[in-house]
């Protein structure tokens, strides 16, 4: 049985990632099979710009994405290419678009990025809570609409 070497698809974990303004999200992407992505060229699309390109071990960000965007550089070993977003804003809302290119082969895979609501992740705001002693009704329990007071940060990986 004979196999294209470096052959490799790109997978996402969520169709759709969700954070709210001010926290940091990754944009999760892998090769699959676990290939080292180090000498590929890695391109990450906002729409049609290109916010972020890894090539040849050199980095380019676009402008507004300086100092916001980057890749977990100890996983690229592992496949790794997920795109590290910084301080989240709500332009950074969009779907995002990341390309893979080694030799011939390009591979591309998509991911929405959404703001979140307190509300829509199924959190109960603080001030929501019932006061001890009392069975909470189905009112208690909605924090504010549109409030991320209640998300915790989603925790940078450690590598």
């Amino acid at each position: 049985m004979s196999r294209v070497n470096n052959a490799f698809q790109l997978t996402t974990a969520e169709d759709t990632e969700r954070v709210c303004p001010g926290h940091d999200v990754n944009l999760h992407c892998h090769l699959s099979p676990k290939t080292s992505a180090v000498v590929m060229t890695i391109r990450w699309f906002k729409g049609t710009e290109c916010i972020y390109l890894y090539k040849n071990g050199q980095v380019t960000e676009s402008v507004g994405y300086e100092g916001r965007v980057s890749l977990i550089t100890p996983e690229l070993e592992r496949g790794n290419v997920s795109l590290r977003l910084r301080d989240f804003r709500r332009s950074d809302v969009g779907r995002y678009r990341c390309q893979v290119v080694h030799g011939e082969q390009k591979e591309e895979a998509a991911v929405g990025l959404e703001a979140a609501s307190g509300a829509a992740l199924g959190q109960v705001s603080e001030v929501a809570q019932p006061e001890p002693g009392l069975e909470p009704d189905s009112t208690s329990l909605q924090g504010p609409e549109n409030s991320c007071a209640t998300t915790l940060p989603i925790q940078p990986d450690r590598a």
